[in-house]
């Protein structure tokens, strides 16, 4: 694309791509994803719903007295997949350090009542999740496969977006024997790598989506550096672990999906980077401790994460480390224009390489 092409052009999805602008590291890392399926459109009242207006007002409270950071999408109801009666979440999360994918509950509820009851349960009281069973839906089996439409967030979603979902919701969920949905979903951030998606229970998010990508990542197979372009991250982690992940991944290829993984940082450098803080909480295992580190790492300029792996069977298992540094930045959008006379706002955003990748295997 010209560089006056660039500067008329109203999708900052378009400049980010043509910029070189990188996706890895784009993607936020939760503890918990909650799914609802609620009816289009989605103006500006999907955010008074009142299960993601309840969340909203706990996000903080979890935050800070559990250190747990969620997540909420809204999916469109599918006439192959839903019920008008009722009301569906779906739920994922992860309970263990060292993980594959996310796990996961869905549930066919009545009432908003019964579903704000449920994520209560889910949040606050876990052991009494048995009194949801009889809306519980063995789905585990099911992938999912979340991709965002929602134009009245950010107009390159939508123009972008849609043709994935079709394609992929026409020609790929028939080929799946049931263990395939495919969902256009509200705004999940990133609209400049749009078109993006989420495929759960793996928490990998994708972006620049081109049509022929999806054989690949879909089912599995192919050269992953060919993918590689248009991979955002694993949301297991954050930012500096997951530019990592992505190196490794291409060192280990598919089966790397299979591993457990745990991940940290072990260093970190930077101007006006406080070590000495870094230090004294990396030590406490507490979950607040790790946020508070998160946030202290997003103004590093290098940092060095250690990455230990192991197979489902623990015959293979081992410890990647790795040093993920700044390498330049390049100009990007993080907003389409909202109309044809609108010019994009263009900023500087830094980019990233990995360098110092050492793998050890267990004997």
């Amino acid at each position: 694309m010209q560089k006056n092409s660039i500067n008329d052009c109203r999708y900052c999805s378009v400049v980010s791509k043509a910029n070189g602008e990188d996706p890895l590291g784009s993607a936020e890392c939760y503890d918990h994803w909650f799914v609802f399926e609620v009816p289009r459109p989605w103006g500006d009242a999907l955010w008074d719903y009142p299960p993601l207006e309840h969340l909203m007002k706990l996000s903080t409270k979890l935050i800070l007295q559990k250190g747990i950071i969620i997540k909420v999408v809204m999916v469109a109801p599918d006439q192959e997949y839903s019920d008008s009666e009722q009301i569906r979440l779906i739920h994922y999360y992860h309970s263990k350090n060292m993980f594959a994918e996310f796990e996961k509950q869905e549930y066919l509820l009545q009432s908003l009542e019964q579903v704000i009851d449920l994520l209560n349960t889910i949040l606050f009281l876990p052991k009494q999740l048995h009194k949801f069973n009889n809306y519980y839906q063995e789905t585990k089996h099911i992938r999912d496969i979340i991709v965002c439409t929602h134009t009245q967030v950010d107009l390159a979603c939508g123009r972008f977006g849609t043709p994935i979902y079709r394609k992929l919701r026409q020609d790929y969920t028939s080929k799946a024997d049931g263990k395939l949905r495919v969902w256009q979903s509200s705004h999940f951030g990133g609209h400049q790598f749009a078109p993006t998606l989420i495929d759960l229970p793996t928490g990998r998010v994708w972006g620049h989506l081109e049509l022929d990508t999806l054989d690949s990542l879909i089912w599995h197979h192919g050269n992953l550096k060919e993918l590689r372009p248009y991979y955002r991250g694993w949301t297991g982690w954050e930012k500096w672990l997951q530019i990592a992940e992505g190196e490794i991944w291409l060192q280990e290829d598919w089966q790397w999906l299979n591993y457990h993984k745990q991940g940290r940082i072990i260093d970190v450098g930077g101007v006006g980077i406080k070590k000495y803080l870094f230090s004294i909480l990396n030590l406490i295992p507490a979950k607040r401790a790790r946020i508070i580190c998160d946030r202290l790492c997003k103004k590093a300029s290098w940092v060095k994460v250690s990455i230990k792996f192991a197979s489902l069977d623990a015959s293979v298992s081992g410890e990647y480390t790795a040093t993920v540094k700044e390498n330049g930045q390049v100009m990007s959008a993080k907003d389409s224009a909202a109309s044809r006379d609108q010019k994009l706002q263009l900023q500087p955003v830094k980019q990233y390489r990995v360098t110092d990748l050492n793998q050890k295997i267990n004997n």
